[in-house]
């Protein structure tokens, strides 16, 4: 049971009150976008020694293709040298390309974010790395110019007892979150969506690094206040405060251990690595609107050090078929682009439908799940519109069969509860309900037609008063991260079926829980993906992410 009663109830009223409600009731925000204080996407910090890292376009000979990948087949590791270190961003959380229509000119990176408004920022604590820093350091990621900034260097001595309670050869990257970034456009429902991106930075993050023969795992053990001093962020107030969320180890040599990293830090080993910080962070906005909701939900739900949910101990490696043509997982990581449009017509296969979902499930592809190693607590039900071979519904993909029996009792609406023809076994998927399910799920997903036009579109519900009573409320943000890796998984699955995705954040949540019959707050929805063939605007110019260097 949590020792955070007040915490908890303070997130569950924040989720119900960030609620859109049929017909027209929408969470608190400015209802219009002020353009004059559009928060800058790009944090800088000045008079910070930059970096330049080197430019890392794939080969597309010799990178692993997507199939091996998800699957659980041995990649040779890199050696963790400045050009590996620079290819870990370059493919998780770069720009992937300009956009320009008339004279404006925006910026698309990996990993996606709601609205392209990129609330988070990644840090490196990394030893000396050949090329790139002689000397322990802090350093920040700046994707507009891939490079990163010195914001501090740290003791030798003092980095080398911290390293002891690290994987052998690992580094440590740390994720923050500028709320302010998503609350300009979104208002009060703008946390939901920086936990979100948080989710599907790690996922890109722990895909990059599997390219690399790399592995991502999630550092626990360790407070709220000592991530924010670790990552220089400490002492930062205002409505563009800069706050951390997650560190992850990254193993460039893979032990056999599984599971998070435990970590534990006295106030004097902190200290030691947290010497003055260097340069200044740039201010984002002229102006800004005050969100209270936000700054309360932000410090209700920061990390105590505690557990952050069941050790999910049912992953083994799995044989794969990686055989028959497969793309290249660095071209599909930096060609992800989030759909505005589907064509309305086309669909896929049931048999790309099964492996789309496989990826989905860590039971089934553990090498993409390494930063996500508890229990899944997230499970989409899936608007099946467009796929050849099956009846139009909806179906459900239950990703940790533990939460099965609560699943049936809780959505009293199904009809069917059946498998679907031709699944894999090992593929928990079941029907729920058959028939034309586009106008519901429009309706459903803030009557964006997007909703409808695809193949599918997925609405993740995930369990929630049981875990937020088992593990407080910090386990608000871990379902959201979990529902944003799903997101950046379907993604990538479509991308390898030349289809597209879209992130759908705006959904009528009761609407969802009615049309399944949950009631209560046992399983709530978090999160939506729309998977279709999209529909390009020439009027659009695609650029180069990156100018050539001397």
């Amino acid at each position: 049971m949590s020792d955070r009663p007040s915490e908890v109830t303070t997130v569950i009223g924040y989720h119900e009150r960030t609620e859109h409600r049929l017909p027209d009731r929408f969470a608190a925000s400015l209802g219009y976008l002020d353009w004059e204080t559009q928060p800058d996407p790009f944090r800088r910090y000045d008079g910070a020694e930059r970096i330049a890292l080197p430019l890392c376009e794939p080969p597309h000979d010799t990178e692993p293709s997507w199939a091996v990948t998800r699957s659980s087949v041995p990649i040779s590791p890199a050696a963790l040298d400045v050009h590996a270190f620079s290819q870990l961003f370059y493919d998780s959380l770069a720009i992937s390309a300009w956009k320009q229509a008339g004279l404006s000119q925006w910026a698309l990176r990996c990993n996606p974010s709601s609205g392209n408004l990129h609330p988070t920022e990644a840090y490196a604590l990394v030893g000396p790395v050949a090329g790139l820093t002689a000397r322990p350091a802090l350093l920040h990621y700046a994707p507009r110019d891939h490079a990163v900034e010195l914001r501090r260097w740290i003791a030798p001595p003092v980095f080398e007892d911290w390293c002891r309670q690290l994987p052998s050869g690992a580094f440590v990257l740390g994720l923050s979150s500028i709320v302010w970034r998503e609350a300009w456009k979104y208002g009060e429902r703008a946390f939901r969506y920086c936990m979100h991106d948080v989710g599907h930075a790690m996922q890109s993050i722990a895909i990059a690094a599997r390219m690399l023969g790399w592995r991502v795992r999630r550092i626990e053990g360790l407070t709220a206040d000592q991530l924010d001093q670790l990552l220089a962020l400490d002492g930062r107030a205002g409505p563009e405060a800069e706050r951390a969320d997650v560190l992850l180890a990254i193993e460039p040599l893979p032990t056999v251990a599984d599971g998070p990293v435990r970590l534990l830090l006295c106030d004097k080993a902190l200290a030691g690595l947290c010497s003055p910080a260097l340069g200044t962070a740039n201010s984002l906005s002229s102006e800004h609107q005050d969100w209270p909701m936000l700054a309360e939900v932000e410090r209700a739900t920061r990390d105590t050090g505690s557990s952050h949910g069941d050790i999910d101990d049912g992953r083994g490696g799995r044989a794969a078929d990686t055989r028959g043509a497969s793309p290249s997982a660095r071209v599909l990581v930096r060609r992800r682009r989030s759909a505005v449009d589907f064509d309305g017509s086309s669909g896929m296969s049931r048999e790309q439908l099964y492996r789309m979902l496989g990826a989905l499930v860590p039971a089934l592809t553990p090498s993409l799940w390494t930063a996500f190693p508890h229990q899944p607590r997230v499970h989409p039900v899936v608007f099946l519109h467009r796929i050849d071979g099956l009846e139009p519904g909806l179906a459900l993909l239950v990703r940790n069969r533990a939460d099965e029996p609560a699943l049936r009792a809780m959505i009293s609406r199904a009809a069917q509860w059946e498998t679907l023809p031709g699944c894999p076994e090992e593929l928990s998927l079941y029907r729920l309900f058959t028939g034309d399910a586009r106008e519901i799920a429009r309706a459903a997903h803030c009557h964006q037609d997007i909703a409808a036009q695809g193949a599918l579109v997925t609405s993740m519900i995930a369990s929630f008063d049981d875990e937020l009573a088992r593990f407080g409320a910090l386990a608000w943000r871990y379902l959201h991260w979990e529902a944003g890796a799903i997101g950046q998984l379907l993604y990538l699955e479509a991308e390898a079926l030349s289809l597209s995705a879209t992130g759908i954040g705006c959904f009528f949540d009761h609407a969802i829980h009615e049309i399944l019959g949950l009631a209560g707050g046992r399983f709530r929805m978090l999160y939506g993906t729309a998977v279709g063939r999209a529909i390009h605007d020439p009027r659009i110019q695609t650029l180069p992410a990156y100018g050539r260097r001397p």
